[in-house]
């Protein structure tokens, strides 16, 4: 006889030692589960990430092409762009030359001045067009060749010279010239200070929310391009406000203020600066990798002849 109920107790802990087996069981299911899961996030989550970079890649390459002239020198037959790795090579070479009748021609023409006499006058069309607005060097060894360079920024001095070396002063002192640079483009600009063509002192972004191109036409159309031209004035304020911050702090630095990208801002631009103002045509900045971008600056265009 069971006085005291012992049977019913243990026959409830095994109830609940069986309960409690089932449960285990099932906790540690659910935690392979979970973990199954959670390395499957990280999978699909890399490899969101990747994907986005390779995006964010692919637009900067499309924003690229877009705001590059059609008529970019470097498109025209016997043209080449030398980053300033390139040139420095180039100057080395350059600098080992030498003549005893000391007939080597060195030669700079400033903005503006005439490029319609020979050799010159070979210059591609677009190529002209640019060597009219930073100015041309014309380096010659008599019977060998002669090499026309434009430079990424106008020439300080014209001049020309003979003798058994080349005089590349000029050239090496545009490549140490400090400039205030603005990539100004909708929802994203930087402002960059360069001390030289290696030396990259400081740079900011600029941000504000803009609206991205809508595909839709009619009054949805209209009313979204509204709205986002208002992002885009929001965002020229705003940078014209850093521009001139910039200008004002670095002014004693800079040389040149160099101003690239979208038209519509940059025309606000201008008036920020009383430094010599010069327009190129550079692709997207990516914050990322500023010095690509230094390095787009620095960049001289070299015709052979």
């Amino acid at each position: 006889m069971d006085l005291f109920g012992k049977k019913r107790y243990q026959e409830r802990i095994a109830e609940l030692e069986s309960a409690l087996q089932d449960l285990t069981r099932e906790r540690d299911e659910l935690k392979r589960a979970l973990e199954k899961r959670e390395e499957r996030l990280k999978r699909i989550t890399s490899a969101y990430q990747e994907a986005r970079r390779a995006l964010k890649d692919a637009e900067l390459r499309l924003r690229e092409s877009e705001y590059r002239s059609p008529e970019e020198p470097s498109a025209a037959p016997g043209v080449q762009r030398l980053s300033p790795r390139e040139m420095k090579r180039l100057l080395r070479r350059l600098d080992n030359i030498e003549s005893k009748d000391e007939d080597i021609l060195s030669e700079y023409r400033k903005p503006g001045e005439n490029l319609e006499s020979a050799p010159e006058a070979a210059l591609p069309r677009s190529l002209k067009a640019l060597a009219s607005e930073r100015g041309i060097s014309l380096l010659t060894l008599p019977d060998v060749f002669t090499l026309l360079i434009v430079p990424p920024l106008p020439f300080g001095s014209g001049g020309m010279t003979r003798g058994q070396r080349f005089d590349l002063s000029p050239i090496r002192d545009i490549m140490e010239t400090a400039v205030l640079l603005v990539s100004a483009h909708a929802g994203e600009s930087m402002i960059m200070l360069s001390l030289g063509a290696d030396h990259l002192e400081a740079f900011e972004v600029v941000r504000t929310p803009v609206k991205e191109k809508h595909s839709k036409g009619g009054w949805s159309q209209r009313r979204f391009e509204r709205l986002r031209e208002e992002d885009i004035r929001r965002h020229g304020e705003h940078l014209r406000e850093s521009v001139e911050k910039a200008a004002e702090r670095y002014a004693p630095l800079v040389k040149y203020a160099v101003l690239s990208g979208e038209p519509e801002l940059i025309r606000h631009l201008h008036q920020c600066f009383r430094l010599p103002v010069i327009r190129a045509r550079l692709g997207k900045h990516d914050e990322r990798n500023p010095e690509r971008t230094l390095e787009e600056l620095y960049t001289f265009t070299l015709f052979r002849m």
